[in-house]
């Protein structure tokens, strides 16, 4: 018995020497951090928060002290959901709702973690001064230009069907915005859909009429999004950067005439402009349940109209898309 005493007693020592009272376990480790995080960015329509960030460098210097460095990517359109799917960036802080869930719906795993703008009536639909269009319904049989598989295209088929048409009824010239403004005006197509401040410009050279806006036919929001791998891996990352988010816009409603400044400067526009189209914009970061609805009724017309595959349950699709637990309280 003598032995096998000594041999209970050192197994005994031997477990308190691995056990979790001598040393650290994983909830008492520091949370983990990335060395780099890669964010997007647009400076159109007229993304204010964006160009006070960029020239505030207050991302830089906060996550500075924690040793992470943030890197900033110019991109737009497509070829930021392809960043996100390739994982050469971790944050895309302006991608409209329309290319989120179609990314999402074909299996880029995102996340929507915070409204980022609402602009409806900086969207328009225009017709060429000698397109023979003057209402919805001269729609039909026209070329129009706009960029697919984004909020424009959804507004498209909105106007569309309040003038009784489908898809069908239009050739849509799929471009860039700022082609799709000049195709218009060059006589190249018959109408476009384009945002500020390309609306304003195009409307000032007199080639092209204004048919209507977006207001009333979509929301016309933008969304920060992120990497669900990201998100999960790096949550208080998240929440920090929408802190920062949050006082970034604290700054530019405190400093707006010095804000909208550095906008017209970025941008190089005429301050007059940039303080008329300003207004326009809502840069709100709250998501409620209207954001969840409106999501899902995008969902299901772009289902209607083969954006989004058949088998796709959008109801589902919305929900996993839509993160709002990192929101500043």
């Amino acid at each position: 018995m003598g032995k096998l005493k000594r041999l209970m007693l050192l197994l005994v020592g031997l477990m308190l020497l691995v056990s979790p009272v001598g040393c650290s376990t994983n909830q008492d480790k520091a949370p983990e951090k990335p060395t780099v995080v890669n964010v997007s960015y647009a400076t159109r329509p007229i993304n204010v928060p964006s160009i006070a960030a960029l020239e505030k460098k207050t991302f830089e210097e906060e996550f500075a002290q924690e040793g992470i460095t943030i890197k900033w990517v110019e991109l737009e359109g497509p070829a930021t959901t392809e960043a996100l799917a390739a994982k050469s960036i971790d944050i895309a802080t302006s991608l409209n709702y329309v290319t989120g869930l179609v990314t999402k719906s074909n299996g880029n795993d995102i996340k929507f973690i915070s409204k980022f703008s609402s602009f409806p009536k900086a969207i328009g639909l225009v017709a060429g001064t000698e397109s023979g269009i003057s209402e919805l319904a001269d729609l039909k049989g026209k070329k129009i230009a706009l960029q697919k598989n984004t909020m424009l295209h959804e507004m498209l088929l909105k106007a569309l069907a309040k003038a009784n048409l489908k898809a069908e009824d239009v050739e849509i010239e799929s471009l860039a915005s700022p082609e799709a403004a000049n195709a218009v005006m060059q006589k190249q197509v018959d109408a476009a859909i384009i945002p500020d401040p390309l609306l304003t410009s195009a409307l000032a050279s007199k080639k092209v009429t204004l048919i209507t806006t977006a207001e009333g036919l979509i929301p016309g929001e933008t969304f920060i999004a992120a990497r669900t791998e990201f998100v999960q891996k790096y949550p208080e990352v998240v929440k920090k950067f929408l802190e920062l988010h949050q006082q970034t816009l604290t700054w530019v409603s405190a400093n707006q005439e010095e804000a909208l400044n550095l906008a017209a400067k970025f941008n190089k526009l005429d301050i007059k402009i940039v303080q008329a189209l300003y207004p326009k914009y809502d840069f709100g970061i709250k998501m409620d349940e209207s954001t969840i609805t409106n999501l899902k009724q995008s969902a299901e017309l772009l289902k209607q109209n083969q954006m989004i595959k058949d088998e796709v349950d959008t109801t589902a699709l919305v929900n996993n898309l839509v993160d709002s637990r990192y929101l500043p309280q």
